[in-house]
């Protein structure tokens, strides 16, 4: 068995979702006694379609890469980079109300991560610049924070918080919601700038790393429509010294150990962090695909192909709705 997850990014609309979830059948009957390298050339096909077909693309994928690795006997990270049983930084997000909140959450972090995301959700800059700097005062064995503003801001406001700041530990993700305008506050502020939305289309993405205009970006697989893409970029980036954070859309176990085993690949000089995909959300079943170290650094599970407790999937998850045999 080969296993992969649909996972939907952010911004999908509920009538895209609602449309796939729909279609499943159909797609999936039509994979039905053809060879398993089927699953990677139907997924070249769904990126070629807009943009919430990305997310099939990204689950076949990840089944092709779970089914060849576990006929090989070797883990999925191996197939992507040769690095199946290295481990990665991990780093906290924090979306918080109010600043006692930010406080309360900051003494539990404190313990696992060296790496800290703040997400600027207040209406006021100056609540944003007060909110940094009880980060930097509260917790001055941090490594990095980076300072998300999700692309809220104009260039101007951009330059005008992030000039307040010459602290070499922020990283500014997402100053401004387009990839020229964030190029732009990094040239004007000389401080470091990462690309993350804005560059979610593979095109894009390969463009912000041959320019090397911003300091780092952000790899989504699932926005990429896959692993492979995803793994190509990452090449890309280590030819041109492009420093980059793994991550994607919250999800669970098999997407979480997916995005893992390709960040556990990535030269450690150029991977700032990745984390834990399931981490806020409430799930009822463990599958147990990410692995914490007590270093405070994570890992893709342990085997061949994604790791997961492939022995006990039906007894955990329940009998399937349909299976298709290839």
């Amino acid at each position: 068995m080969g296993f992969g997850e649909v996972v939907f990014p952010f911004a999908s609309s509920s009538k895209v979702q609602q449309k796939i979830i729909e279609d499943e059948e159909n797609y999936l009957r039509r994979l039905v006694g053809r060879n398993v390298d089927c699953l990677m050339s139907t997924a070249e096909g769904f990126r070629a379609r807009e943009s919430g077909w990305a997310s099939v693309a990204f689950a076949l994928e990840t089944a092709w890469y779970d089914l060849l690795s576990k006929d090989k006997d070797v883990a999925l990270g191996t197939l992507l980079s040769g690095c199946p049983d290295s481990s990665v930084v991990h780093y906290a997000s924090l979306s918080v109300s109010s600043s006692e909140e930010l406080l309360s959450r900051l003494k539990r972090e404190a313990v696992r991560t060296k790496i800290i995301q703040l997400k600027l959700t207040n209406r006021s800059p100056n609540d944003d610049k007060a909110w940094i700097c009880q980060i930097l005062d509260h917790q001055p064995q941090i490594d990095v924070l980076l300072a998300d503003a999700n692309g809220k801001w104009s260039v101007n406001q951009a330059c005008e918080v992030i000039s307040t700041f010459n602290d070499p530990r922020i990283i500014w993700e997402e100053p401004c919601a387009s990839y020229l305008e964030n190029v732009k506050v990094e040239r004007i502020t000389g401080r470091r700038v990462m690309a993350d939305q804005c560059v979610g289309d593979i095109q894009m993405a390969k463009q912000a790393v041959t320019e090397g205009a911003v300091s780092a970006i952000t790899v989504k697989p699932v926005y990429l429509g896959g692993l492979s893409t995803a793994r190509d970029l990452l090449d890309r980036c280590t030819e041109e010294g492009m420093r980059v954070r793994i991550d994607g859309p919250w999800c669970g176990d098999i997407g979480a150990a997916a995005v893992l085993h390709l960040a556990a690949g990535v030269e450690p000089e150029l991977l700032i962090a990745s984390c834990d995909l399931r981490e806020p959300l409430d799930y009822r079943v463990e599958l147990s695909g990410v692995v914490e170290l007590p270093n405070g650094q994570i890992a893709p599970p342990k085997g061949a192909g994604l790791g997961l407790k492939n022995d006990s999937l039906e007894k955990i998850l329940g009998l399937p709705e349909a299976t298709y045999s290839i």
